[in-house]
């Protein structure tokens, strides 16, 4: 992490969170979350396509936001 500029304890924070909300964005059909969500749920594949789908892509890019913002106060 240090050749890629993520010296400080926050900077490695941050890395991680933004792994981890990438691996989260668009849970769709071939994605066994989203299987466990809508059935959980009781949701109809049509309004987990449409609720976890779009949830989950708001959460990426919210996410990616955020961490874009807070990057420029890290150092």
């Amino acid at each position: 992490m240090p050749a890629m500029g993520m010296e400080s304890e926050m900077s490695k924070a941050m890395l991680v969170i933004a792994i981890g909300a990438g691996s989260a964005v668009v849970s769709h059909a071939n994605d066994s979350f989203f299987w466990v969500v809508s059935q959980m749920s009781n949701m109809s594949v049509a309004q987990a396509y449409k609720l976890q789908s779009g949830g989950t892509a708001l959460l990426g890019f919210s996410a990616m936001i955020v961490l874009t913002v807070l990057s420029q106060f890290v150092g």
